[in-house]
């Protein structure tokens, strides 16, 4: 719900010592889970469809380098970012509310 994709989770548990086996068995496996992150992540640096003005080319790059460097996989950050605005904001309070 905060917004850290699996693989960026998983590289903070690594460090803290956590075997990777068990890091991966309290890991969720749902693809919808790493969406409502990466959407979460879009809502707290305003851009895809939380942005406040709409987006150029340069805007949406870095918005996809952005969400690259958090560890989420392309398929996913094109997904959070090409989804309407209120689609978003419904997924992100259904997600908070399960």
């Amino acid at each position: 719900r905060a917004g850290r994709s699996r693989r960026a989770i998983g590289a903070h548990l690594a460090a803290k010592g956590v075997d990777a086996d068990t890091a991966e068995a309290a890991l969720p496996e749902d693809p919808e889970a790493e969406l409502d992150a990466a959407l979460a992540q879009c809502r707290r640096r305003r851009v895809g469809p939380f942005a406040r003005a709409p987006e150029d080319a340069a805007m949406r790059l870095k918005a996809l380098a952005a969400l690259a460097r958090g560890g989420f996989p392309h398929a996913i950050a094109k997904r959070a970012l090409d989804m309407d605005a209120e689609e978003a904001e419904a997924r992100l309070i259904a997600r908070r509310q399960a």
